[in-house]
């Protein structure tokens, strides 16, 4: 089913901490209070992969499901055979690209995320993967649409260079609208995959949840608080708001509130369900 969600397993193997080489600045798991320590229960996953109506199941991060793989890997395939069982294929992302030969035989599908360390290291394993679908994903940076405009021909340049399918990733932490079609139109081997693909997908961590449920969206939160005439923005977000080339994170939210319909606004969708897991600084006059 085309339109059915997308159901991703986060792994976080590490008893204690967080299971990835990696220090990514958009990363939206790392300290999650709903992480798993360990793998989930076996019963657990076959009663998420049950409501799956798509052809595969992805088993992602959290942290890395190839991290430390000799000493995880018994509980990896233990859970690939579980979604095997149900009929379904399965989808890893990794940027562990020295472990994903070690797969082949168990997996399908590998979607590389890649940074300036794993392209230095594709050409030394990429023999080793054959008969593997192998894909590559890219998270955008947090910047206005002509901007990234501006940048679609060095995607292109790195799409070709690397040969397979290169997955463009809207930053989930970005306060600027995209039109997808702007960006990979004109573009073989380019996908663009918005973030609401992401907030309308299902996940086990601890538990299940939706995407909207965990994964914290700004935008909306900036839309109604710059049309509201009595809320006045200062701090990090203005700065990135004015240069976000410069400024690349959001760092925080400041606001000055001179009525008490800021007050109300902070208490309703979407933005409560930002404060849910963020904080704003603000001064009531």
């Amino acid at each position: 089913m085309q339109n059915a969600p997308n159901h991703s397993i986060l792994i976080n193997w590490k008893k204690h901490g967080f299971g990835c080489a990696k220090t990514c600045t958009y990363c939206s798991w790392r300290g999650s209070p709903h992480l798993p320590h360990g793998a989930q229960e076996q019963d657990a996953v076959s009663k998420f992969i049950d409501q799956c109506n798509k052809s595969f199941i992805t088993i992602s991060g959290g942290a890395d499901p190839l991290y430390k793989l000799d000493e995880n890997r018994s509980a990896l395939l233990s859970m690939i055979d579980t979604i095997k069982a149900h009929g379904l294929h399965t989808r890893i992302i990794t940027r562990e690209v020295a472990a994903i030969a070690s797969l082949k035989g168990h997996v399908q599908q590998v979607s590389i995320s890649l940074d300036q360390e794993v392209m230095s290291e594709i050409e030394r394993y990429r023999s080793e993967w054959r008969y593997l679908e192998v894909e590559y994903s890219l998270v955008l940076p947090p910047v206005p649409q002509a901007t990234l405009q501006r940048l679609m021909p060095q995607y292109a340049h790195l799409q070709r260079k690397l040969g397979g399918r290169l997955l463009l990733r809207e930053n989930l932490n970005s306060l600027f609208p995209v039109v997808p079609a702007a960006l990979t139109s004109g573009h073989r081997g380019l996908v663009f995959v918005p973030k609401k693909l992401c907030l309308q997908s299902r996940y086990l961590l601890t538990r299940e949840f939706w995407g909207h449920e965990i994964i914290q969206d700004a935008q909306p939160l900036m839309r109604r608080l710059m049309s509201c005439q009595d809320a006045y923005l200062f701090g990090g977000v203005v700065k990135h708001l004015l240069a976000p080339e410069i400024h690349t994170e959001i760092q925080d939210i400041d606001l000055i509130a001179t009525s008490d319909e800021v007050m109300t606004l902070l208490e309703e969708p979407p933005v409560s369900d930002y404060l849910s897991g963020n904080s704003i600084g603000l001064i009531e006059t």
